[in-house]
């Protein structure tokens, strides 16, 4: 979907997450935003910090940054306010007491693709995490800040700026409801200088789904031990990794735990030819696809019988689909 940026002015973002981040610095460049604006970095949220500092190293022209306990509510109707979360109950508190000014939602992982589904849907949906307990209280919240978006969707104020390719039913739902999606690759992170590339050959990056009860520890296990058959590794532990993971892994000496606050998508971008890297599915492998050129990049779907009964269906299917764009190199997708 080509449409025109018109997003010139000042403009805020709130971010909770490296990925948040590194799309709300993409969508500034991108929007022609005035630097006069800053990006709030939700001050209790690890590495954050260090994130904006190694990106001041490598681009001054960053937007200026600000460690802050909560967001800030737009003022004007003549801003962007670029958004990390949609389902954050603080900013959706915002949303209910701001004016109709323009909004960006950047990516938080495979949250894009549910609000997606939400907005689009043919009846109104309540905007809430998949697996969030739904008190009366945080529904009726979601339900406020479904209208409210759904609203910014008519007036045409509301785009969805993504490095993920769409499955094809969600770009047509999204298109149908008239949401403004804008694909980006990372031009600003592609341009920037490389880092060092990793001594080992073989990178694997970590995952989540163990210590969110989504996969059984032995079978995670026993597939990082797979990894390790074909030789040592360096390992990237996700921010939420399993402590029951990191021990064993820590133990093991084919295995390098890299332990550092930056993304996979600024520390691994000088990756070549020589090196590979493994996951389960995981969008890091998506934002990696475009970022680094030669180097061997894919996943293994998760077998039915690692999945515990915390894993629904609707994520198990979105998994699927990204272990299907990561691994088929002629996938484009896009909007």
């Amino acid at each position: 979907m080509d449409v025109p940026w018109a997003f010139e002015g000042h403009g805020s973002a709130w971010v909770e997450s490296p990925l948040q981040f590194l799309s709300a610095v993409e969508a500034y460049a991108a929007h022609g935003l005035s630097t006069q604006g800053c990006i709030l970095l939700r001050q209790d949220s690890a590495g954050l910090g260090d994130v904006h500092a190694a990106l001041r190293g490598l681009f001054p022209a960053t937007p200026p940054a600000a460690l802050a306990r909560r967001p800030t509510r737009p003022k004007t109707a003549d801003f962007t306010w670029v958004i990390g979360d949609a389902f954050s109950g603080q900013v959706q508190r915002l949303l209910l007491r701001a004016p109709r000014c323009r909004l960006v939602l950047v990516d938080d992982g495979l949250a894009v693709w549910h609000l997606l589904r939400l907005l689009a849907s043919s009846t109104a949906q309540p905007v809430l995490r998949a697996r969030v307990r739904r008190t009366p209280s945080r529904l009726a919240l979601g339900v406020a800040a479904g209208h409210v978006l759904r609203r910014a969707v008519e007036e045409g104020r509301l785009t969805v700026f993504t490095m993920l390719p769409l499955p094809d039913d969600l770009l047509a739902a999204a298109s149908t409801a008239g949401i403004r999606v804008m694909r980006h690759d990372f031009p600003l992170l592609r341009s920037l200088p490389e880092y060092d590339h990793p001594v080992e050959h073989r990178v694997v990056l970590g995952t989540a789904l163990v210590n969110d009860g989504l996969v059984r520890a032995p079978e995670y296990l026993g597939w990082v031990d797979r990894q390790l058959a074909e030789g040592p590794v360096a390992y990237h532990p996700h921010r939420r990794e399993d402590p029951r993971v990191l021990e064993r892994l820590a133990a093991d000496p084919r295995v390098r735990l890299v332990r550092e606050e930056l993304p996979v998508e600024l520390s691994l971008r000088g990756l070549g030819p020589r090196h590979t890297v493994r996951s389960l599915p995981s969008t890091a492998l998506v934002s990696l696809r475009l970022l680094v050129r030669g180097a061997g990049i894919g996943t293994d779907g998760v077998p039915e019988h690692w999945w515990t009964d915390l894993a629904s269906p609707g994520l198990r299917e979105d998994l699927a689909v990204t272990t299907a764009l990561v691994n088929d190199e002629e996938h484009t997708g896009g909007a």
